[in-house]
C-alpha cells in the first residue's frame, strides 16, 4: 500500500471532511502540530511501544501535511530540491 505523499494528502482531506474535524487555517495547524510532538516526546520519555511512538509519528506527519496543503505547497518537489541542495553542501564536522 505505497502511497506517494500527493496520494497521503488526498487522503488526509478526505477523511478530515468526511469525519467533519478539518484545522482550517495555518496558527490552527501549528498548534496541533506543537501538541503532537509533544506526545511524541512523552512517548519516548516514557519508552512506551513502537506502535505508540509510530502513531505519535504519524500525527505529526499528518499535521505538516495539512500544513502544507494550506500553503499550497507541493512536498514531493520540496523534498527533492532540497535533498538536492543538501546533497552539495558540505558537512561540518
Amino acid at each position: 500500500m505505497a502511497k506517494s505523499i500527493k496520494e497521503l494528502q488526498t487522503l488526509m482531506v478526505e477523511q478530515l471532511n468526511r469525519r467533519g474535524f478539518y484545522p482550517k487555517d495555518d496558527k490552527e495547524v501549528l498548534l496541533r502540530l506543537g501538541e503532537e510532538v509533544g506526545e511524541v516526546m512523552e512517548a519516548v520519555r516514557e519508552d512506551r511501544s513502537k506502535t505508540d511512538l509510530s502513531y505519535e509519528i504519524v500525527d505529526v506527519f499528518w499535521n505538516l501535511l495539512r500544513l502544507a496543503e494550506l500553503k499550497n505547497i507541493d512536498l514531493e518537489k520540496a523534498f527533492i530540491e532540497k535533498w538536492e541542495k543538501n546533497e552539495k553542501r558540505p558537512i561540518d564536522n
